[in-house]
């Protein structure tokens, strides 16, 4: 019989997923082209959104329906949100008997609702991922939001858990591993998996006209800068003639600011688009701007662009340089007036045509981020796991 694999995603509420979703159905594809069978522990959301996306397997739900829409931004959709994941959790609990000793099982997120179920039930080959580092509790103190509490500890039971349940943790960033030892994991139960790109349907989209002088993809959200990538567009469009940008996302409420500052002539705003949409917008820019606080694994946007040809400006965080080493043009953080100085003179040289990409560091980028070759990662991981 050909070897079998539970992925746990309980965490996936909505249709609308995001980059760490995308991360394990991608590796759900590869797993089911190299011949495992999969299976998935989840919610009717996650079944939709599998269908949507055409990825392979059957699905063990573990809800009775979808979650209704909530404000996941009030103390009362918070807690509605962990109701949900406990209800998924439990369920997932009492099913887990179907899960056989030489079966292999991955948990999607370092949340509860997908680690303890892989770590209990009778799987001898358990995984599973950590996408991000969660606030410190003196990194909440400073910033005490609900959310951010319970991912803290969440992330650390889950953590701490695993590693005395064995395993093999994937960790996304290079940066992450000293940290995991300094926990108590070995060396053995430890290996870095790239965070992906869709390379492939990147290089599929042709070269496009540059109608853009800046292309950004992202969310409204503190750690992705956006009242620095709002206040740099107003820079440039102050500076630069015919300045243009296009920016995707769900970003309907920068609008009545651009509307103020009077630069909302010069911004197109796209929201949902598929990939070959995204790569086409991408590469008809001339410059991704990257004023993120905080990125847990290199900026998933950043690959996209750099994929792209695009020229990338970004403040200098940790976790840049060891996945793009010089492929962006850094900036101390977070001085905005070096900043945008630096976008301004990047932008004169791509417009010049004085900009010239590092196309052997692309190529090498590519090479490791490329889907395909994550994919094939993971199932050499899996089939290395001794028992």
């Amino acid at each position: 019989m050909p070897p079998k694999i539970h992925f746990f995603a309980n965490g996936v509420f909505t249709t609308s997923l995001a980059g760490g979703d995308f991360h394990f159905l991608e590796l759900a594809k590869v797993a089911a082209a190299e011949g495992f069978t999969v299976n998935y522990f989840g919610g009717h959301a996650l079944k939709e959104a599998l269908a949507q996306h055409k990825i392979p397997g059957t699905v063990t739900l573990t809800d009775d329906a979808a979650m209704g829409k909530v404000n996941q931004a009030s103390l009362g959709g918070q807690w509605g949100m962990f109701r949900d994941f406990y209800r998924r959790y439990r369920r997932t609990m009492q099913l887990r008997s179907q899960i056989a000793p030489e079966d292999f099982v991955y948990a999607v997120s370092d949340y509860w609702f997908d680690v303890l179920p892989v770590v209990r039930c009778a799987a001898r080959h358990k995984l599973m991922v950590l996408h991000m580092l969660a606030p410190t509790f003196g990194q909440w103190l400073r910033n005490p939001r609900p959310a951010a509490l319970h991912y803290f500890l969440s992330q650390n039971h889950s953590l701490k858990t695993f590693r005395h349940g064995g395993g093999k943790l994937l960790y996304i960033h290079p940066n992450m591993r000293r940290g995991l030892q300094e926990r108590g994991f070995s060396d053995a139960q430890l290996d870095y998996i790239s965070a992906g790109c869709d390379v492939r349907v990147g290089e599929a989209v042709p070269p496009q006209p540059k109608e853009f002088d800046v292309a950004w993809i992202g969310r409204v959200h503190p750690q992705k800068g956006t009242d620095d990538l709002v206040a740099t567009l107003a820079f440039l469009a102050g500076k630069v003639p015919d300045f243009k940008a296009v920016l995707i996302g769900r970003l309907a409420e920068l609008k009545p600011r651009f509307e103020q500052l009077g630069i909302l002539k010069n911004i197109t705003l796209v929201d949902r688009v598929s990939e070959a949409e995204k790569f086409r917008l991408l590469k008809s820019g001339r410059m991704f701007l990257l004023p993120s606080r905080y990125e847990g694994s290199g900026s998933s946007a950043a690959r996209e662009a750099i994929v792209s040809g695009l020229a990338v400006v970004a403040y200098e965080l940790d976790v840049f340089r060891p996945v793009f080493g010089d492929l962006l043009r850094y900036v101390p953080p977070f001085d905005l007036a070096a900043f945008q100085a630096a976008a301004l003179d990047t932008l004169v040289q791509v417009r010049s045509g004085k900009f010239q990409p590092d196309d052997a560091g692309v190529t090498v980028l590519k090479q490791t981020c490329a889907w395909e070759a994550v994919g094939k990662r993971f199932v050499q991981i899996l089939r290395t796991m001794p028992g």
